[in-house]
Order: structure tokens, then C-alpha cells, then sequence
């Protein structure tokens, strides 16, 4: 496993292919849920591994290798998703263009259409939250780690992170229902 790598006695040429492998599909997932598109997803996931190479030789092992990763994967998506959104706030959005006009839906697709939007919808509600708040219920809930490792990896007590994921469920709550209490 790559968290009994010891880094501190190899260089980060010999370590980096090792970590990249272990880690890279899990940290472009936790990008994924973050941003909701591929492209940015992506990008994400390619800047977060230039941050661990350059830092890799700094690394001591007084942190868990992967705990540390996340954590400069999650300030990789704060940053790159804030710019991201800066940039896409100049476009059209797709309710006032009058040039397309929606397709006629069979059942099946219109069933499938509406668990993407509810999808859409949590995500989206999740993005609203505060970065701890967004954080901690996306790492809990979504990539399934323990207390002590969502406290390991936003750097927090294990009670902080219990009142950022209590917090941001009672949140949720209230954001979800305001959507479906306007359709």
C-alpha cells in the first residue's frame, strides 16, 4: 500500500508513478463530485498531482500520505471550481436561448432525465454549502471515509467535523426543499 511508502528515503521520481497510481482514480472521483464535469474534473486531478510532485520532497511522514493528497486535491477544487464558475457566469444559460426548444421524452428517458436533474439538484445544493460543510458531507458521504479521517484530511477535530456534517445535512435539508417546493 502506498501509505507504507516511506517518502522521506526516496526521491519523488522513484515515489510519484507509485502514488499516482494509488491515488489518481480516487482524487479525480473526489474532483468529480466536486465540479460535475469531466474537462474540469480533469484538470483538477492534474493540478493536484503537480502540487504533491513538487511537494513530495517537503512530505516527512508525519501525516498520512493519501490524507494529505486529499487535502491538496480539495483546496485544487476550491480554487480551480471558483474560476471555473467566474469564467461560465459570462455565458447564455440554455433557459433564454429561444433557438432550442426541447425534444418530445418517452417515459424511460424522461424517468432517467429526472433522476439526473434530482442529481443535479443535490450536487448543486451541495456546492452552496460552505467549503467545511461541502467538504466534510462530500468526504463522509459520498467517498465514504471515517470521522477521524475527514478530521485527518480538513485538518480539524473529529468534533468539528461532526457539526460541519450535522450542519450541512440541516442545510441540505433546507436548500432541497426550497427547490421542490417551487416545482
Amino acid at each position: 500500500m502506498i501509505s507504507m511508502i516511506t517518502t522521506s528515503r526516496r526521491k519523488p521520481q522513484e515515489t510519484f508513478p507509485e502514488i499516482v497510481k494509488n491515488h489518481g482514480e480516487r482524487i479525480y472521483n473526489l474532483a468529480l463530485m466536486k465540479c460535475n464535469q469531466v474537462e474540469l474534473a480533469e484538470d483538477i486531478c492534474q493540478e493536484t498531482f503537480i502540487r504533491v510532485y513538487k511537494g513530495l520532497e517537503k512530505f516527512r511522514d508525519e501525516a498520512q500520505l493519501g490524507t494529505w493528497i486529499y487535502r491538496i486535491a480539495l483546496n485544487v477544487c476550491h480554487t480551480m471550481i471558483k474560476r471555473e464558475s467566474q469564467l461560465s457566469s459570462r455565458l447564455i444559460p440554455l433557459e433564454d436561448r429561444a433557438d432550442l426548444e426541447p425534444e418530445e421524452l418517452n417515459s424511460d428517458v424522461q424517468d432517467i432525465f429526472i433522476k439526473d436533474v434530482e442529481k443535479e439538484q443535490i450536487r448543486e445544493a451541495i456546492a452552496a454549502l460552505s467549503h467545511s460543510q461541502s467538504d466534510a458531507i462530500t468526504l463522509y458521504y459520498l467517498k465514504e471515509f471515517q470521522y477521524t479521517e475527514v478530521a485527518n484530511i480538513m485538518d480539524l477535530p473529529i468534533n468539528t467535523v461532526k457539526s460541519h456534517i450535522r450542519r450541512a445535512k440541516t442545510n441540505l435539508k433546507l436548500l432541497l426543499m426550497e427547490v421542490y417546493d417551487e416545482t
